[in-house]
C-alpha cells in the first residue's frame, strides 16, 4: 500500500478549487496544534476554573478554538484548531503557548508543531 501525499504539487494542480476546498487541500488546508499544559495541584479548584476560562476566552480572542479534555485536577489537553475564516499561524501558537506558559497555576506547557488537522495522525 502507498502512502500518498495530499498535498503533492501534482495532485493539486490537477485539483480544481472546489475539489481543493472539499478535501480540505492546498489553500484549503486546516493547521492546528496540539498542547499538553500540566497544572499546579496545589492551586484551590476555583483558580483552575478561572485559568481555564480565562484560557478558553483568550482562545476566542484570537478567533480560533480548543477541542480537548480537563481531569479537574492537574491536566489539560486538547487541540487548537481553526474558525470560519481564521487560521492557526505560528504567531497564533506563540502567543497562546506564551500566554498559557506566564501563568503562575501552570506547572509546565507542551505545545507540538503546526499540522494539517485533516491530513495528519496525532
Amino acid at each position: 500500500m502507498s502512502v500518498r501525499n495530499p498535498h503533492s504539487p501534482n495532485r493539486l494542480k490537477r485539483l480544481k478549487p472546489r475539489q481543493r476546498k472539499k478535501m480540505h487541500v492546498g489553500e484549503f488546508s486546516e493547521l492546528g496544534f496540539h498542547l499538553v499544559a500540566t497544572l499546579a495541584e496545589s492551586k484551590p479548584a476555583e483558580a483552575l476554573d478561572a485559568l481555564l476560562d480565562a484560557w478558553l476566552t483568550e482562545v476566542d480572542r484570537h478567533g480560533v478554538s480548543f477541542g480537548g479534555h480537563f481531569d479537574g485536577r492537574s491536566h489539560l489537553e486538547g487541540v487548537v484548531f481553526p474558525v470560519g475564516d481564521t487560521k492557526v499561524s505560528e504567531e497564533v501558537r506563540a502567543a497562546l503557548v506564551g500566554w498559557l506558559g506566564q501563568r503562575e497555576e501552570v506547572e509546565n506547557v507542551e505545545a507540538g508543531e503546526l499540522i494539517d488537522l485533516w491530513h495528519s495522525q496525532y
